[in-house]
């Protein structure tokens, strides 16, 4: 009976869950700039902190030019024509030294967005349960809705992102697929240069199942190709092996 108390006080029972976002620049913002830095919404030590770069440019560079004390980790760029994304993230660790920024190796329409997610518990590790997957789109025909193809999870208690872009200022609505929410803002356009905009929705499991798939349109200007990727995070305790999936 001793066992199985202590099994049971360490069961989790609450899920991760998502705490804020932020972004430079604001969502119909100007801003062309070779640094752009991000002003961090309030968080908590543990939190996973995912920052997004995206500028209106096929084959810019992005790398973390301030890492404001965290250890940061970076996927692969993503590109479609005239569009260019890249994510790194992170565990908080509590403090921020400075504000975090991305260099640009292009200065248009330079965009990053910071996206919070708090765990089940703040000593828990955060890992890729599901390698990043890019989707460049063609041009899409009215209503203007762009799909990304879902997953199944495998581990309880993570998290996964899904992310579009376009080499135009558009507004996004409509966002379609069962479990999906939108975070933060509806969309992130930046209308420097010949403008870019972004959009990000994600999709909480508290057991390993499909996030099914999920789609968003261009509410306007549609009608813009572009490019899109999905990631999926999840939780691991310190005495837990990282286990490697894709």
């Amino acid at each position: 009976m001793a066992a199985v108390m202590i099994f049971l006080s360490n069961i989790v029972y609450s899920q991760i869950s998502y705490i804020n976002s932020a972004s430079n620049p604001a969502d119909n913002g100007t801003l062309g700039a070779a640094t752009v830095a991000v002003t961090p919404p309030t968080m908590q030590t543990g939190d996973l902190v995912l920052m997004i770069a995206y500028v209106r440019n096929t084959t810019a560079t992005m790398n973390i030019s301030v890492t404001g004390g965290q250890t940061w980790n970076a996927e692969a760029a993503i590109s479609n024509t005239n569009v260019g994304a890249r994510l790194f993230w992170c565990k908080y660790n509590g403090t921020w030294a400075a504000n975090p920024s991305v260099a640009f190796s292009n200065s248009t329409s330079t965009t990053v967005v910071m996206h919070v997610f708090r765990p089940t518990k703040a000593s828990l590790r955060w890992a890729i349960e599901a390698n990043r997957v890019e989707t460049d789109f063609t041009a899409p025909a009215s209503p203007f809705t762009v799909s990304i193809p879902g997953r199944t999870t495998r581990i309880p208690n993570s998290v996964t992102i899904a992310a579009w872009f376009t080499a135009d200022d558009n507004t996004w609505g409509s966002l379609s697929g069962t479990g999906w929410t939108v975070t933060g803002t509806a969309q992130y356009r930046n209308t420097n240069g010949t403008d870019i905009s972004g959009t990000f929705a994600h999709n909480i499991k508290s057991t390993a199942s499909a996030t099914n798939n999920v789609s968003k349109n261009q509410a306007t200007l549609g009608g813009d190709l572009g490019t899109a990727m999905i990631i999926t995070f999840y939780e691991i305790g310190h005495n837990m092996p990282r286990m490697v999936l894709d």
